[in-house]
């Protein structure tokens, strides 16, 4: 494409102001505060998808029987015609695509404890707008009949239509405790409470969740973003064993310089998406549709719950030629917990400044079992079932590594 045909319209009024604060109060006490305004640019895979519009995506099957062949080198096209599209889909790139901003501000009160050791309590939150979705703007409302003669434009079929007018919400509470390296021993300890509001996914995604369930209502899908983790337990610690430090010869070199660490992760469950098998409302689109909430939902995933662990008594199928109305992400799937546990032993080597260093690593050293959300396609044999695992089994390895 020439230079002088621009794919988009420029942006000129990306500022980006920061400013922050820090206060201390007497000698155990510090107020922080900060406001950012931040962009993010956009991908640039997004303008490819006009590579599978025609006349480049158009493509045509023709058959001849072979007892009696019609089609030759000079007449290739006399066959029958298999899967031809006689109304062709087309993907559009919006002239204006404003690069995605987000707004983040944050509060946080820190106290000194002990030798080494602080407390500090934080909130954060944002607001992004601006991120890009896909709008299917040539999907028929919902009705009887056949879905092309219905669409709002009878020269296409779908149009793609990526823009980027979705917005996002994340509040979080977080407190740290903290512990410096003090007499061989440090320690981080960190618990997140966290909620993420968004629409849907980014516009690379054409699977479910990358587009509202009604393309003309996107705000009927806002509600809790894929990822979001509402409680989030990580502490992590390393101690170096005080035990024969000043022994000499062969105790110390053996049984002295031994180091333990850790860390386990304990978080909520992620988001199920939820989905109704079929094309209820009748509209050809590729996003999946929900069901009808009928009872509050009663789910319980993971652990020895591995099979219907949704309760499908809390839905039912929408009515014909509408869209159903429970809401997006309502329903959580299991939690994560994890813990990996390591033993390091110090071989000083000839040179003061460098030693060898043996470690025994177990990564879920209780091996236990964190499950994947379950399919949660409603209407099928396999809703609420688990298939899946997030991390591996306990593994374990030895590894050796000079420090200098």
């Amino acid at each position: 494409m020439p230079s002088s045909i621009p794919l988009t319209n420029s942006q000129r009024n990306a500022f980006a102001p920061r400013l922050g604060f820090a206060y201390r109060l007497g000698n155990k006490w510090v107020v922080r505060g900060g406001y950012g305004l931040y962009y993010n640019a956009n991908q640039m895979n997004v303008y490819t998808i006009g590579g599978s519009n025609p006349p480049f995506s158009n493509r045509l099957t023709l058959n001849s029987l072979p007892a009696k062949p019609t089609l030759t080198l000079s007449n290739p096209t006399a066959g029958t015609v298999a899967g031809a599209t006689p109304t062709p889909n087309i993907n559009t790139v919006l002239p204006y695509l404003p690069m995605a901003n987000m707004n983040q501000w944050s509060f946080d009160i820190e106290r000194a404890l002990w030798e080494g050791a602080g407390l500090d309590v934080q909130y954060l939150g944002a607001k992004t707008i601006h991120l890009d979705r896909n709008y299917y703007t040539n999907t028929p409302l919902p009705g009887a009949g056949v879905i092309q003669t219905r669409r709002p434009n009878q020269k296409w079929g779908v149009i793609r239509a990526v823009s980027n007018d979705m917005v996002e919400n994340y509040d979080a509470l977080n407190v740290v405790l903290r512990q410096r390296f003090n007499r061989g021993f440090s320690m981080l300890l960190s618990y997140t409470w966290s909620h993420t509001l968004d629409v849907g996914t980014d516009s690379n995604n054409s699977g479910a969740g990358a587009a509202p369930q009604d393309p003309y209502n996107w705000r009927g899908d806002y509600g809790n973003s894929n990822w979001d983790i509402r409680h989030r337990l990580v502490a992590s610690y390393s101690y170096e064993l005080p035990f024969f430090k000043t022994s000499k010869g062969f105790q110390r070199y053996v049984l002295g310089n031994w180091q333990v660490n850790g860390v386990t992760t304990l978080q909520g469950g992620t988001p199920i998406l939820l989905n109704a098998a079929g094309d209820v409302a009748n509209t050809g689109a590729a996003t999946p549709e929900r069901p009808n909430l009928i009872a509050p939902v009663v789910s319980n995933c993971g652990g020895d719950h591995l099979v219907g662990c949704i309760s499908p008594a809390s839905f039912t199928v929408a009515a014909p030629f509408t869209y159903g109305n429970a809401g997006r992400n309502i329903v959580k799937g299991p939690g994560l917990m994890q813990s990996d546990f390591s033993v390091f032993k110090n071989f000083p080597l000839a040179t003061e400044k460098a030693r060898l260093q043996l470690r025994f690593e177990f990564f879920n050293i209780f091996n236990t079992p964190s499950f994947s959300n379950p399919t949660a396609v409603f209407g099928t044999a396999t809703f609420g079932n688990i298939n899946s695992t997030l991390i591996p089994n306990r593994q374990f390895q030895v590894a050796a590594k000079i420090l200098f």
